[in-house]
């Protein structure tokens, strides 16, 4: 209804067409439509020979501690991946390959955040069973990095229908800022590797708060730093393009599930009422439109059969008011007759 097809079929074209290793971030504040563009995005890919992982980061992130959050992204990543391809009957990986893929989700699960924070006397030797090294005991970012990388060339090889793996990193700005920095770096340090694309969904004014324990408050002096730790990790950023939404079509197809019909005239209307109060954040406007909707059904209970059922516009226009200027809708309220 936004008519966003066309960014995600151009990012579609592009991903696809693209060098790998390569990230994606879809950049956009809360409710800018992040996910439903990557949720257009993973339906095309699976029409095409791109095997896909989709990991929603919150629920690695929840009822745990933040030391937790990152093994259990990427694990769940491999994971996920697996889950993805076993539901397209693409995933071919048997005897030796199976052993690398347990052996590195067994890594990954365990403690990979130590070794993405440099921590020191982290103990591998457990972590390490299974590496083919001759020091086990001190098991690198190298060596899991190449496991995975072997991985993925023994699925891409071994399958005639995959080319190249997508992985879908969705709600980084939901999980504390601090836990989506390290999630980050373990991707460059980690999953860094070809024939791989990670598409992230980040809200950059959320996620930085992450990188204060780094570089301090954000200044203009220090701005540089903070934006350039995001261009090392983001190779292609696409703001979300909410100011080219077709907020009109979405109104009038909205409107017309709850019995509104609207002529062309009201159309516009509508659209400045929405403008000029919650904006074009479509899930503000989906919020916006739950609420019309619930007065809708208190005026139908309300209102006798004789009596008329009033401005549905006027009725709009003064939620926008409550919703967005609250202080100006109670001076309303303590003067209702504000026709005259």
């Amino acid at each position: 209804l936004l008519k966003v097809e066309k960014y995600s079929m151009a990012l579609s074209n592009f991903i696809s067409r693209s060098d790998t290793p390569i990230t994606v971030g879809l950049q956009g504040e809360w409710g800018t439509g992040k996910t439903s563009l990557m949720s257009l995005l993973l339906e095309d890919f699976e029409t095409k020979n791109i095997a896909c992982s989709w990991v929603n980061t919150w629920e690695y992130s929840m009822f745990r501690g933040a030391n937790e959050t990152t093994p259990g992204v990427l694990r769940g990543m491999l994971e996920k991946l697996k889950e993805s391809c076993d539901k397209q009957g693409t995933w071919t990986i048997k005897d030796e390959s199976q052993a690398k893929f347990k052996t590195a989700a067994k890594f990954l699960g365990g403690i990979a955040n130590q070794v993405v924070a440099n921590y020191t006397g982290a103990n591998f030797k457990e972590a390490a069973d299974g590496l083919k090294s001759e020091h086990k005991n001190s098991a690198e970012i190298a060596e899991i990095k190449a496991l995975i990388s072997d991985l993925i060339n023994d699925l891409i090889r071994d399958s005639k229908d995959i080319e190249k793996v997508v992985f879908f990193v969705d709600d980084l700005d939901r999980i504390p800022p601090g836990d989506a920095v390290e999630v980050l770096e373990a991707l460059k340090n980690i999953f860094d590797i070809s024939n791989c694309v990670f598409i992230l969904a980040i809200d950059y004014d959320v996620v930085v708060k992450g990188l204060e324990s780094k570089f301090g408050p954000k200044t203009e002096e220090n701005e540089r730093e903070f934006r350039s730790f995001f261009d090392m990790i983001i190779q292609m950023p696409f703001s979300m393009p909410t100011g080219t939404y077709d907020i009109e079509n979405f109104l009038v197809e909205k409107l017309i599930t709850l019995g509104i019909e609207i002529t062309e005239k009201e159309k516009e209307l509508y659209a400045k009422a929405v403008k000029h109060t919650i904006g074009y954040n479509p899930r503000s406007l989906k919020r916006y439109l739950n609420s019309f909707s619930l007065i809708n059904h208190l005026k139908e209970i309300d209102l006798d059969e004789d009596e008329q059922n009033g401005d549905d516009f006027m009725l709009f226009a003064v939620l926008g008011i409550q919703i967005s200027y609250p202080k100006v809708f109670r001076l309303l309220t303590q003067n209702p007759n504000f026709l005259k």
